[in-house]
């Protein structure tokens, strides 16, 4: 009586654990997919946005599992020598491969969508930017009125006094003085040289600050408007490449997989050639 040997055993072992391992992780990720979606909200931009680069962020998993159960069958098969099932609805390959085919279409839906919310999302953070920085300007533009009209003369020039007395305090004082040029950048090194050598300076500098108070701030607020539009567009473009690009050679990668193979499967089995009759 013939009994099986321990490759042939071994390979059963080896084709049960990998297809069992490709289902687990096919039926994971999709579950995943699934759970990811809840609540659902298609009309909601941030959550398609998350929900998208989620999916496409574990988008290599089904791959893996299918590479698995391919591998899985093609041992089974070599092991034990045997054909591929006559009817395609019965051959698992088959069903792996339309697997592949939808998930090639899915991913490929997700990557223009993802590329319009993105820029939709940019255009939305740009315009509330710049309506802060409007919002900014005009109460800058208030407190120029202001004081214009004497209404912040007062506080104002308390405020001027104040920072006088707390530079003229900094110059008398050798030892924090000296200390505080060695950290200071060369710019404010020398103004506070000036200011050592020329009192009068001071009271020059800090009412040109006061004048100029609020062009400065307008300046301030047009250079954080383009910081802040500057990051945004940068970050709406990273995003648009990174998950736009992966869905996209996702979407490639899986319907080349299902046509490639259903096209295989669908070309007619070429009958083997009969051996030559002996005479």
């Amino acid at each position: 009586m013939v009994q099986a040997s321990p490759n042939r055993h071994s390979a059963t072992l080896a084709a049960r654990t990998l297809k069992l391992v490709g289902a687990i992780l096919i039926l994971s990720s999709l579950l995943d997919y699934l759970v990811l979606s809840f609540p659902i909200q298609p009309l909601n931009l941030q959550w398609r946005l998350q929900f998208v680069t989620q999916v496409v962020e574990r988008g290599i998993i089904p791959a893996i599992g299918l590479t698995f159960i391919f591998v899985g069958n093609w041992v089974s098969r070599s092991a034990t020598n045997a054909t591929s099932p006559s009817g395609k609805l019965q051959d698992p390959n088959f069903w792996c491969l339309i697997l592949a085919s939808l998930l090639g279409f899915f991913f490929l839906v997700l990557a223009p969508i993802h590329f319009r919310d993105v820029n939709r999302l940019s255009g939305e953070r740009l315009q509330q930017i710049e309506t802060q920085a409007n919002q900014a300007e005009q109460q800058v533009e208030q407190l120029e009125s202001q004081l214009g009209t004497g209404e912040l003369q007062e506080p104002l020039q308390q405020q001027i006094e104040q920072q006088k007395q707390q530079i003229t305090a900094l110059l008398e004082d050798e030892e924090r003085f000296n200390q505080f040029l060695e950290q200071a950048p060369e710019e404010q090194q020398a103004r506070l040289q000036e200011f050592k050598e020329n009192p009068e300076s001071l009271d020059q500098f800090l009412n040109q600050q006061a004048e100029q108070l609020p062009t400065n701030l307008k300046t301030q607020i047009r250079l954080r408007q383009e910081n802040l539009q500057s990051q945004t567009r940068l970050s709406s473009m990273k995003s648009g490449f990174r998950i736009g690009l992966s869905s996209l050679l996702l979407a490639i990668g899986y319907i080349a997989i299902g046509w490639t193979g259903l096209k295989g499967m669908m070309r007619p089995r070429r009958s083997g050639r009969r051996a030559p009759s002996a005479q």
